[in-house]
């Protein structure tokens, strides 16, 4: 992990976040950190990720969500590149399709990616807002409605769409995802994996250690990994 100037899942940030979280202002000690340290929060994310993708790539926008960025994805590779929108929520796909309609280099795959192939229960909000927490009983609470999914390894799908970008955003599923990519992640074309790092759900689910491991799974691969803030990191080689 060279060169980085952050570790936020170092031991001691690990255990500034429980204490904050125990004491209920682990949210207002995040936002004073951004003000203090004039953090933007996603701005480098996005920046980062705008200079990695390549014209031509195929970019894997796994937990596409309503199609924040297969847009853009699909614009930064060109006509010549392809973008996988990785989504399983039946509330979010209406809209990814719209933000996606007439982009002939954005595939939909309606599945979820993890360590395992299969099916799984998703959980929906009544409200509308999805909760990707259907590999445990996270998102079983009141106020929740089971879906019952598709789940597929990485490592599986890469035999026909072999990726070169991977953003992740799976709301504290990110370790699964990683894990599911198998052999797909020592594969030299895959340049960047970068990843939204939901600390408070994966606590919740019992795996408040595995930022900790999937970073040193990135490094174990030959990935330089690096922090735009304390919920994003990038990994390249």
């Amino acid at each position: 992990m060279k060169g980085r100037a952050m570790d936020y899942s170092s031991g001691w940030i690990m255990a500034l976040r429980r204490i904050g979280q125990r004491m209920g202002i682990l949210r207002p000690m995040q936002r004073l950190y951004r003000r203090v340290f004039r953090i933007d929060y996603e701005q480098a994310f996005d920046s980062a990720l705008k200079n990695r993708v390549q014209a031509g790539d195929t970019v894997w926008d796994v937990g596409a969500n309503i199609g924040h960025y297969a847009p853009q994805f699909a614009d930064w590779t060109g006509p010549d590149g392809n973008v996988i929108a990785i989504e399983p929520s039946p509330s979010s796909l209406p809209e990814l399709r719209a933000a996606v309609a007439g982009l002939a280099n954005v595939t939909i795959k309606e599945v979820a990616l993890s360590d395992e192939n299969g099916t799984t229960e998703f959980f929906l909000s009544t409200e509308g807002a999805s909760a990707n927490e259907g590999l445990s009983k996270v998102g079983s609470d009141t106020g929740m409605v089971g879906h019952t999914v598709t789940v597929m390894r990485g490592e599986q799908l890469a035999v026909t769409h072999s990726p070169h970008v991977i953003k992740i955003d799976v709301e504290g599923f990110e370790f699964e995802v990683i894990e599911g990519l198998g052999t797909s992640l020592d594969d030299p074309r895959l340049h960047t994996i970068a990843v939204e790092v939901h600390f408070q759900t994966l606590a919740r689910r019992g795996q408040a250690g595995a930022p900790a491991r999937l970073v040193e799974m990135l490094d174990a691969a030959g990935f330089d990994v690096r922090w735009t803030d304390p919920s994003h990191l990038v990994a390249t080689r």
